[in-house]
């Protein structure tokens, strides 16, 4: 009570002065400066917890330079909050920036001018700065300030670890990725860029960001002030950029400028996201037109099966090129469609799909406006996409033509859509009435020589017979292996067309084919006896007739004119097809001698690139 009584005592004195007039003593300013060097200011803000504040200024010229320099310091601190501030959060120093230690301590500042005030951590990571001359108009500024460097303070010590930078050049980053199958995060920097140091010291050195970073991405820093061509190869034009690139090298997205946590792990995600590529719709097929219809867009079909080889690689590569996918994710209704599963059964009915991939592109009526058959690579796939958008696809073309168009550059381009669709005896047909209209010498000329080998195989047909007739003129122009090779391609396909279908079963035409082994033989065709005992051995597995099969495959290996491959695929048929024990009991044989000749080849160092030993024992086990 005692103690309270007197300072109300106190308090009644100074209002009895003040109501009266009479001068009361203010309380004496002392300054929140210490005269502390940098090292021992961040010592000790470390050990009370606190944060620097540095005056950067220069050392003041004149002696009324320096009162005023003193008069707005002390009319600053005296601002109420902000000395209360001071001392509870902040151990604060002046540095001449002129002298040595202000020169040590320059970097620090991170670009920013001087005469400031800056606020720091304790290892010298700045946390922001205001200018004195700013404070001098508004010196309320200093709190807001000082509050959010206090806060950022926080952050920093709650946060220990840091995105992870590779110590490896571009090229290697590449291959790495392509390894681990992740993308290539690029801190895109240049000298004197202010931003740059801020994402590292407060963005990159965050928890979360870090922990984000370092699991999806493979991280980089690149000075693009020095790499050039990476700059001009992703269009950076300011700094910091951020750089999201595939294994292949391929910009998948880019952002840019200081940006905090949470946006920046945005630009992250979205990387990721793009990276999956081509996205595709689910629901029935009815669904996905009423969305096409619905869009105004086309639908890109991609028919497939779980075994196709070819079908997987563009799931792994094209589908997920950044190109492809800004593409036609833009552009079209996308649908995957396993071809032996559900709707996909009825679908590979109605539009006719015979090998996979098969990548269609539909209207929105269920009408096919462009196909294409076989695995493409990005630049292709985004090729034939643009020329369905320009209405120069497969369906425009067969329109085209049925209306009379016959130029030769037409011609060129319709047959080259009808051989990717895999319409052969399509391309076949117009090739052959396209040369009825020419003079038969113009096979002289590589370009429609080149488009005889490409889409003729018909043996009956009197382009063929011309050619037969003049092969060897034909081989003088282009050499010996390219044409023999044609001719023989053509003599095979006309042996491998004996076997028709009859009430639902597969039927060989013997009769007919023998008068074509026959004719084959007084043509003198090269190689007619391989081609007839392959043709026999095609025709045999289309019929089920597997024992014709095995004994012609017997022949041929016996004649040693089976490659490991070609024997290697004998014996995938066979074990797929084949019920019969003794027949798959000869078969094995096969592969028993083949593993065993193989395997000493290995021994004596003569076994080539590609050993199948491994491979012909398996088949060999299998068909026991």
């Amino acid at each position: 009570m005692k103690k309270n009584s007197r300072i109300g005592t106190w308090l009644s004195v100074v209002l009895l002065l003040v109501m009266f007039g009479l001068p009361v003593k203010a309380q004496k300013y002392k300054s929140v400066f210490k005269d502390l060097t940098w090292e021992q200011a961040a010592e000790l803000a470390q050990k009370e917890g606190k944060i620097v504040l540095v005056d950067a200024m220069m050392k003041a010229r004149t002696p009324e330079d320096r009162k005023k320099r003193d008069e707005a310091e002390r009319k600053l601190f005296s601002v109420p909050g902000i000395m209360d501030f001071c001392n509870r959060n902040i151990v604060a120093i002046h540095i001449d920036m002129g002298t040595e230690a202000g020169k040590a301590f320059a970097p620090k500042l991170v670009m920013n001018m001087y005469p400031t005030y800056g606020f720091f951590m304790p290892d010298g990571d700045i946390l922001g700065v205001v200018s004195p001359f700013i404070l001098a108009q508004k010196p309320e500024v200093f709190l807001e300030k000082g509050q959010k460097a206090v806060k950022e303070a926080e952050v920093k010590r709650s946060n220990k670890r840091s995105i992870l930078f590779e110590e490896i050049g571009f090229k290697e980053a590449l291959v790495k990725a392509k390894k681990e199958k992740k993308l290539i995060f690029i801190d895109a920097y240049t000298d004197y860029c202010q931003p740059c140091v801020m994402m590292v010291k407060n963005i990159f050195s965050l928890d979360k960001v870090a922990d984000f970073y370092n699991e999806n991405f493979i991280n980089l820093k690149l000075d693009f002030g020095k790499e050039k061509e990476l700059a001009q190869k992703y269009g950076t034009s300011g700094y910091p950029a951020f750089v999201f690139v595939n294994g292949d090298g391929k910009l998948v997205y880019l952002a840019g400028g200081y940006t905090e946590a949470e946006p920046f792990i945005g630009y992250g995600q979205e990387a990721l996201k793009k990276a999956q590529g081509i996205e595709f719709t689910a629901g029935s097929w009815n669904e996905i037109l009423a969305k096409a219809k619905q869009e105004n867009k086309l639908i890109f079909m991609d028919c497939y099966t779980s075994w196709c080889g070819p079908c997987k690689q563009m799931a792994q590569t094209t589908f997920v090129d950044p190109d492809v996918a800004a593409l036609f994710n833009e552009k079209f209704i996308n649908v995957k469609v396993d071809m032996e599963k559900g709707e996909g059964k009825e679908l590979s009915k109605r539009y006719g799909v015979r090998a996979y991939p098969t990548l269609n592109f539909i209207h929105g009526d269920g009408e096919i406006v462009h196909c294409v058959v076989g695995g493409l690579g990005a630049d292709e796939l985004i090729r034939q996409g643009k020329l369905v958008l320009e209405g120069k696809g497969l369906s425009y073309m067969q329109n085209e033509y049925a209306d009379g168009n016959r130029e030769p550059e037409f011609i060129t381009s319709y047959l080259e859509v009808l051989g990717m669709a895999n319409l052969g005896e399509d391309a076949q047909k117009v090739t052959l009435e396209y040369f009825a209209t020419l003079d038969r010498e113009k096979l002289n000329e590589k370009k429609y020589w080149d488009i005889f080998v490409r889409y003729v195989n018909d043996v009956d047909s009197d382009l063929f017979r011309y050619v037969y007739a003049n092969r060897e003129h034909l081989v003088s122009l282009y050499g010996e292996q390219q044409v023999n090779r044609k001719i023989q391609s053509v003599w095979a396909t006309g042996a491998n067309r004996f076997v028709q279908e009859k009430e639902g079963a597969k039927v060989l035409d013997k009769k007919g084919f023998e008068r074509y082994v026959k004719r084959m033989k007084k043509a003198k065709v090269d190689g007619w006896e391989d081609i007839a005992a392959n043709a026999r051995m095609n025709n045999a597995e289309k019929t089920g007739d597997w024992k014709t099969y095995v004994t012609e495959g017997d022949a041929l290996l016996k004649n040693g004119k089976v490659s490991d491959l070609l024997l290697y695929n004998w014996g995938l048929r066979i074990t797929k097809n084949c019920k019969d024990k003794e027949l798959r009991a000869r078969a094995a044989r096969w592969f028993e001698n083949a593993a065993a000749e193989s395997a000493k080849k290995e021994a004596e160092g003569k076994a080539g690139m590609m050993s199948y030993r491994t491979y012909f024992e398996k088949l060999a086990a299998e068909l026991k």
